[in-house]
C-alpha cells in the first residue's frame, strides 16, 4: 500500500503500518482530521469497507482529491445536533469532514430528526450515553424482529470505532502495550483529531516499546492537524514528559501565538535544576532570565527556591540568600530554610544561620544536616565567637540527638580555644565513640592528654593513629617543630582525614573564655544520623576530584554526597570498596548505604549497610531511616494500619521526631481512631504550639459533630 508523503513503518505482529504526518507533512488537507496510523494489507487482500470518498487511480490522470460523496450517513450528525450534545456534535461533524472533504453539512439539522425512527433515537441516546453492550443487544433484538431491517452503516462505524477505542483505553491503562499498537493499526478511524486521547496513548505506547520517534509522529501529527487550543498545549505536555529533549525541540516549532510559553518555562527549570545539581553544568543565560522573570513576577516560591540552589552551586551565596529569604517570604518551607540556613553559612553569617536553621530542625532531614553544618563552622572560628548560653544548650541538643561526630568534635575545638580543656576532652571522646575514625576528634584528644600530662593516654592513642595521622605522632614528639600553627594543623587534616573539612583553630593559641562551659555529654538518642563523615563545604567542589587510588575514592564518595549528587556518589563508594583495603572497604560500603538511601534505593540500601558491618549504634540509625522511609510509603499508599506497626518498630531504634508523631496522628484520625489522635495532636500542641496539630484537633472536632448529626 503507498500512500504520499508517508514517512515511517514498524512492524507489529507481522503487518506493517504507517504513521502518517511528519511536522507538517500530511496526506490530507490542513485542518482535516485522518487516522495517523493506517495498516498495510496482505497480498489480495481487500482494504475494509468505510464510508470514504472514492479517489481516482493515479493511472487514470485524475486531480488528487476525493470526489464528492454520493451520499453521506448524516444519522449520528442530526441526533446529536436534535438532542444538544455539542461535543459529540463536534467530534462527529470533524469525522465527516475528513472523510468526505467536498461534503457540506446542512443548514437544518433538526427538521429530519423528529421524522426518525423512534427505536434508533433508543439505539442513539443508549450510543451517546457510552452504553455500547445496550446498543449490540438493540440492534440484534430489532433485526431478529424485523428481518429485513438493518442498522444504518453510520450506527455501525461509529459503535465499531467506540468499542475499539474502549479496548485500546483499557490495554492502555493495563499497560499492555503492543495491543495498544495493534488496536491502532486495527482502527484507524478512531485516532483522528475527534479522540485526541487515544493519539496520546498510541504515543506513549510507541514510548514504552522503544520507538520515541514514532511517538514523536504522533504528537507532531495532533499539532499539525487539531486546533484545540488545551489539547494542543497537553500534546506538548504529553511530549516533554516522555520524549527525549532533542525530539522536543521540533515539536515546538509547531507553537501558534506563544502557545507553548508554559512548556518553555519548564523547559527552562530542567535546565536550571539539573545545573543546579552538577556544579560542572550551567545554564543558558535566557533560561535564567526567563525563570527570574517568573521568579520576580510570582507570589510562590518553587522559582526562587530553583535560582537559589543553581546560584548557590554557581558560586554566588550572596545572591541564593537573597532569593531564599524571598521563598520564605512566599511560604517556601523547609526547602527554602534549608536553602537559606546554607547561603547564609556560605556566605559565613553563621549566628543568622544558626538561628534560621534552629526554627526549621524537626521539619526534614535536610534541615537537620544544614543546621548541623552551619553551627559545626559556627564553632570553629577563629577566634571562638561570643555564644548565649541558649544557643549552645541547643547546639549541644541537636549533635547529642543526631549522634553528629563533626559536630561534637566542633563543640571540643569550642572548648579547647576556650581553655576549657577537661571539657574539650569529654567532647572529643564523645565525636570518638559516635565514629572511631574521625582522625580530627582524635587529634583534638591527644593534645588535651598532652596539656594534661596524660602521657599514658596520649601514648595510647599514638599507638592506635600512628598509621594514619602523622600530626597525632608529633603531638609525642618534643622535637615536632610548628605544631601549633594553624596552616600546618589544617594541612595535617588534609592528609590524614579525607572528607574532613572542620577548620580547627591553632590548637596551641589560648583565648579567654567566652562562652558558657558545654560541660557534660550531649543528651538524646539517635533520631537520624548523618553520615558518619564531616561534610565537604560547596566552595571545595574541586575536592571531590580525588586521586585513583581507594581512599581518594573514598574521599570523592563523601564529597559527591555532600553535593547531593548520590548516584555519582554510590559510583565512588562502588569503587572503594571493590578496590581498598578492610576497613576502606566498611567504610564504602556505609557511605554506599547512605547514597542508595538518599536515592530512594531502600532494598539496596539495606543490602549495603547489612554489608558494611556497621557498628551498633549506626546500624541502629540507619535502621530507624529506613523504617522511616517504609512508614511514609505505607502513609502515601493509605495503609494506615502497616504505617502504625512500622513506626513501632522504629522507635527499638530512635524516638519519634516531632513529623513522624505529627503523622501518627492523622494515621490515627484517618482510621478513624478519633480519640488515639486527639491524645497525640494535645501532646504536640502542648509541647510547642504546633500549627499542625491544632489543624488535627479542628478536623477531629468537625469529624465527630459530622458524626453526631
Amino acid at each position: 500500500m503507498h500512500v504520499r508523503s508517508v514517512l515511517i513503518a514498524v512492524a507489529v505482529s507481522g503487518a506493517a503500518f504507517y504513521a502518517l504526518g511528519r511536522y507538517g507533512q500530511v496526506a490530507v488537507p490542513q485542518g482535516s482530521a485522518p487516522p495517523v496510523i493506517e495498516p498495510a494489507l496482505a497480498q489480495g487482500q481487500k482494504p475494509p469497507e468505510a464510508p470514504r470518498a472514492a479517489a481516482p487511480s493515479a493511472g487514470e490522470g485524475a486531480p488528487n482529491r476525493p470526489a464528492a460523496p454520493q451520499q453521506v450517513d448524516e444519522t449520528a450528525l442530526r441526533y446529536f445536533a436534535a438532542q444538544g450534545d455539542t461535543r459529540r456534535y463536534e467530534a462527529e461533524l470533524a469525522r465527516l469532514r475528513a472523510l468526505y472533504p467536498e461534503w457540506k453539512p446542512p443548514t437544518d439539522l433538526t427538521s429530519q430528526g423528529k421524522e426518525g425512527d423512534p427505536e434508533l433515537d433508543r439505539m442513539w441516546k443508549l450510543f451517546a450515553e457510552g452504553k455500547y453492550g445496550e446498543v449490540r443487544a438493540a440492534i440484534v433484538q430489532r433485526s431478529t424482529v424485523d428481518p429485513g431491517w438493518r442498522p444504518p452503516a453510520e450506527l455501525s462505524t461509529q459503535l465499531d470505532t467506540a468499542e475499539a477505542r474502549q479496548r485500546l483505553v483499557n490495554a492502555s491503562n493495563a499497560r499492555q502495550w503492543e495491543q495498544v499498537i495493534r488496536l491502532g493499526t486495527e482502527t484507524p478511524a478512531m485516532l483522528t483529531c475527534a479522540s485526541v486521547d487515544a493519539l496520546w496513548r498510541v504515543a506513549e505506547a510507541f514510548v514504552q516499546t522503544g520507538k520515541p520517534e514514532r511517538a514523536r509522529d504522533a504528537y507532531a501529527y495532533v499539532l499539525t492537524n487539531c486546533t484545540n487550543p488545551v489539547e494542543r498545549v497537553g500534546t506538548m505536555q504529553k511530549a516533554l514528559a516522555t520524549l527525549p529533549e532533542g525530539l522536543v525541540g521540533a515539536l515546538l516549532a509547531q507553537e501558534r501565538q506563544d502557545e507553548f510559553a508554559s512548556i518553555r518555562d519548564e523547559l527552562a527549570r530542567r535546565h536550571i535544576g539539573k545545573a543546579a545539581d552538577d556544579p560542572s553544568q550551567a545554564s543558558p543565560a535566557e533560561d535564567i532570565q526567563r525563570i527570574e522573570a517568573l521568579a520576580n513576577a510570582a507570589t510562590t516560591p518553587d522559582d526562587a527556591i530553583l535560582l537559589g540552589f543553581y546560584t548557590l552551586h554557581h558560586d554566588d551565596a550572596a545572591k541564593a540568600a537573597t532569593w531564599f529569604q524571598t521563598a520564605l517570604a512566599r511560604k517556601g518551607g523547609a526547602k527554602a530554610a534549608e536553602g537559606a540556613v546554607l547561603a547564609l553559612g556560605a556566605t559565613k553569617r553563621y549566628q543568622e544561620a544558626e538561628a534560621l536553621g534552629a526554627q526549621w530542625l524537626e521539619a526534614d532531614a535536610a534541615n537537620r544536616k544544614a543546621y548541623l553544618d552551619v553551627v559545626t563552622a559556627l564553632l570553629t572560628q577563629e577566634p571562638p565567637p561570643r555564644l548565649d548560653r541558649g544557643v549552645i544548650e541547643r547546639i549541644v541538643k541537636t549533635v547529642g540527638t543526631d549522634k553528629y561526630a563533626p559536630g561534637a568534635g566542633a563543640l571540643g575545638w569550642y572548648a579547647y580555644n576556650a581553655g576549657q580543656i577537661a571539657p574539650a576532652g569529654t567532647w572529643f571522646e564523645t565525636a570518638l565513640s559516635w565514629d572511631r575514625g574521625y582522625e580530627p576528634a582524635a587529634y583534638g584528644l591527644a593534645l588535651v592528654r598532652e596539656r594534661q600530662r596524660d602521657q599514658s593516654g596520649l601514648r595510647s592513642l599514638v599507638a592506635e593513629w600512628g598509621s594514619r595521622s602523622q600530626r597525632i605522632v608529633e603531638v609525642l614528639d618534643p622535637h615536632r617543630g610548628r605544631r601549633s600553627a594553624p596552616d600546618d594543623i589544617a594541612a595535617g587534616r588534609r592528609r590524614t582525614a579525607p572528607g574532613a573539612s572542620v577548620e580547627e583553630p591553632g590548637a596551641r593559641k589560648a583565648v579567654p573564655a567566652r562562652a558558657s562551659r558545654p560541660d557534660g555529654t550531649p543528651d538524646g538518642e539517635v533520631v537520624a544520623a548523618a553520615p558518619a563523615r564531616q561534610a565537604v563545604p560547596r566552595a571545595r567542589a574541586s575536592a571531590c576530584a580525588s586521586g585513583g587510588s581507594a581512599a581518594g575514592a573514598l574521599q570523592r564518595g563523601w564529597c559527591l554526597l555532600d553535593l547531593k549528587r548520590p548516584a555519582a556518589a554510590a559510583q565512588a563508594f562502588e569503587a572503594a570498596r571493590r578496590s581498598g583495603n578492610a576497613q576502606v572497604a566498611a567504610d564504602a560500603a556505609a557511605g554506599l548505604a547512605y547514597a542508595k538511601l538518599r536515592q530512594g534505593l531502600t532494598a539496596e540500601a539495606s543490602a549495603a549497610a547489612s554489608s558494611a558491618h556497621l557498628p551498633p549504634a549506626q546500624r541502629g540509625a540507619f535502621s530507624a531511616l529506613l523504617l522511616s522511609e517504609r512508614f511514609y510509603a505505607q502513609y502515601d499508599a493509605k495503609d494506615y494500619n502497616g504505617a502504625l506497626v512500622t513506626l513501632s518498630a522504629r522507635a527499638r531504634y530512635a524516638p519519634e521526631t516531632t513529623d513522624l508523631m505529627l503523622m501518627r496522628g492523622w494515621s490515627y484520625f484517618n482510621l478513624g481512631r478519633y480519640e488515639d489522635a486527639s491524645q497525640v495532636f494535645e501532646a504536640l500542641y502542648k509541647v510547642n504550639r504546633s500549627s499542625e496539630a491544632l489543624s488535627g484537633l479542628t478536623a477531629i472536632r468537625d469529624a465527630t459533630q459530622r458524626n453526631r448529626y
